[in-house]
């Protein structure tokens, strides 16, 4: 059995997901953060999570894996991008943290092997 080719320097970020909780799309199945950047918002050219909400803009906010961890980027976003209630441009996300994108709200959830 041949060993798996490991990239040298690179670490993969755990796996990690966005569950929307409240929105157009409540319920369907939850975004697995797949890329070391994660684009989130309403233009489906640019996003990897695509919002389909008024409230939420074009290029509305990123979750970057930096540092052996998840972060949070608000893109000037018209609406603002809050995390557990706060107003943020950039902040470590956490298990079970709440994002608000517009109307839209996320639970941020990573699984620890």
């Amino acid at each position: 059995m041949v060993a798996k080719t490991k990239v040298m320097g690179q670490q993969l970020p755990p796996e990690a997901f966005l569950v929307i909780r409240r929105g157009k799309r409540v319920g369907k199945k939850p975004h697995r953060l797949k890329h070391t950047v994660y684009r989130i918002g309403r233009d489906p050219s640019v996003n990897d999570l695509v919002l389909d909400d008024e409230t939420v803009s074009a290029e509305h906010a990123t979750v970057k894996y930096e540092n052996g961890g998840f972060v949070l980027y608000d893109l000037a976003s018209s609406n603002h991008t809050y995390l557990n209630g706060e107003t943020i441009t950039k902040q470590t996300l956490m298990d079970g943290d709440v994002i608000k994108l517009g109307n839209v709200k996320l639970v941020f959830k990573e699984v620890k092997g």
